[in-house]
Formats: structure tokens, C-alpha cells, sequence
């Protein structure tokens, strides 16, 4: 069975960065009459919220399974971007594995679970899953989770699948900083969405930073910022 990942928010000062997940039963001919699904940047923001909404529609009559996880700023400052990546594909895996095997969703899990469980779904349907990933790095996630990991450079502007998953990412998170630029009016969300502009430096300079601030990413306010390694066999994963 193959997973497609893709992600969103990687490079902000501001808010958390978000993945997407998608398996899907479409044959890729099907997939390809989908014009709106191609590279989320590609796409307005109007047309992303289209396909967005006909991503949902499809996963509602069961033709995909989908998952969105994200990670907050506190756990890219405290771990850095890769392994917060990691932390997320986790998180999402766990998400859309579980109902497949019917299973009660945890609101906190350790990675053996996740490894438990991607055991039990390879023997029960004698397929091994196989994560697909935007990019060149599978994120230590192929070691840790024993599973079949492949990455494609550009994935999400030559496989339907990993543009859905780019889709997901990245309608997610514009939806939840829009909800972030009514908590902090101030810093002009709406404008930038969190990257590093020269407006957004400038509010930072006027009214400080705040706990979705990214400071690993602020080095001129915090040079002395450092990341820990991360054990993800002792990790405790929250949805």
C-alpha cells in the first residue's frame, strides 16, 4: 500500500507547519481528469479551497484516505525542522492507519504502537506499506519505522497523489493562521502568512515575538538557539 506525503510550512518564522497523507484506490488515469489537483502553489487560493473541498468529497465516498498532522512552532524550535517533519508523518500515519485496522484513535501514542500497528495491517492484507515523499529525504523515518520509503524531487508536480497531500497541507494551515490573525492582529498574518518579509521582521521589532514565533528561525534575537536530538523510540506522540 502506498502513502503520499507532503507538507506545508516549512520555512515560516511564524505558526506550525502541517502534512498531508493520502492513499488512494483511483487509478492514476482517473486521477489525472482532476485538473485542480496539481502543486498547491500553483494553485490560488481560491482554486486550492475547490479542491480542497472535492479532496473531502472523495474521501467521504472512501475512494481516498486522508490524514492531517501538524507540529507547533515549540516542537520545530525544541527538535528543528527534519525532526519535527518526522514528528508529524508519525502523527499522521497513526491517524489514517487506525481506521483501517478499526481501531480507537489514542490521543497519545509511542512509535512502537505505530510500528504494532503498520505490522498488523502488512500481515493482515499481505502488503507491505510503502511511504512516498515529496522531496529527498524520507526523514529517518524508513530506519525507524522499517517500512519501504521513496522520494521523488518535485513529487508534488508529477504525482496526483502527493499533490492532494500538498492540497491538504497547505489549505490546513492557511486556515489555521487565518484563525492565528485574529488572535495576533498586530503582525499582519493575513499579508505575509508567517514567512520571513520585511514587514513581518518589522512588526516583530515593534511588538516583540510571541509562543507561535519560530526562534530557531530569529537567530539575530536568539543566537545562542540550539536543537536537541530526537529518540522517537521514546517519544510520546499527541494527536
Amino acid at each position: 500500500m502506498d502513502i503520499f506525503f507532503d507538507e506545508a510550512g516549512r520555512g515560516p518564522l511564524f505558526g506550525p507547519l502541517y502534512i498531508g497523507l493520502v492513499i488512494s484506490k483511483i487509478s492514476p488515469q482517473a486521477l489525472a481528469k482532476h485538473p485542480l489537483f496539481q502543486d498547491s502553489k500553483k494553485l490560488t487560493a481560491k482554486k486550492r479551497q475547490l479542491a480542497f473541498s472535492e479532496i473531502q468529497s472523495l474521501a467521504e465516498r472512501k475512494k481516498i484516505s486522508i490524514a492531517i498532522a501538524s507540529v507547533e512552532a515549540g516542537i520545530i524550535d525544541c527538535y528543528g525542522v527534519t525532526q519535527a517533519i518526522g514528528i508529524a508523518i508519525c502523527k499522521g500515519l497513526y491517524q489514517l492507519i487506525c481506521p483501517l485496522m478499526k481501531r480507537t484513535l489514542k490521543q497519545e501514542f509511542f512509535l512502537s504502537e505505530l510500528k504494532d500497528l503498520i505490522r498488523e495491517y502488512e500481515d493482515r492484507h499481505q502488503e507491505k506499506i510503502r511511504l512516498i515523499l515529496d522531496g529527498k529525504s524520507d526523514f529517518g523515518l524508513g530506519k525507524c519505522l522499517e517500512i519501504e520509503t521513496k522520494t521523488i524531487v518535485h513529487g508534488d508536480a508529477q504525482v496526483k497523489e502527493i499533490a492532494i497531500a500538498s492540497i491538504l497541507a497547505k489549505v490546513s494551515r492557511d486556515q489555521y493562521l487565518e484563525e492565528l490573525s485574529h488572535r495576533y492582529p498586530a503582525y499582519g498574518l493575513e499579508k505575509h502568512k508567517g514567512y520571513g518579509t520585511k514587514g513581518h521582521y518589522s512588526k516583530i521589532q515593534t511588538f516583540g515575538t510571541t509562543e507561535e514565533h519560530r526562534k530557531l528561525f530569529l537567530k539575530k534575537l536568539f543566537p545562542k538557539w540550539t536543537i536537541q536530538a530526537l529518540d522517537f523510540s521514546t517519544y510520546s506522540f499527541k494527536i
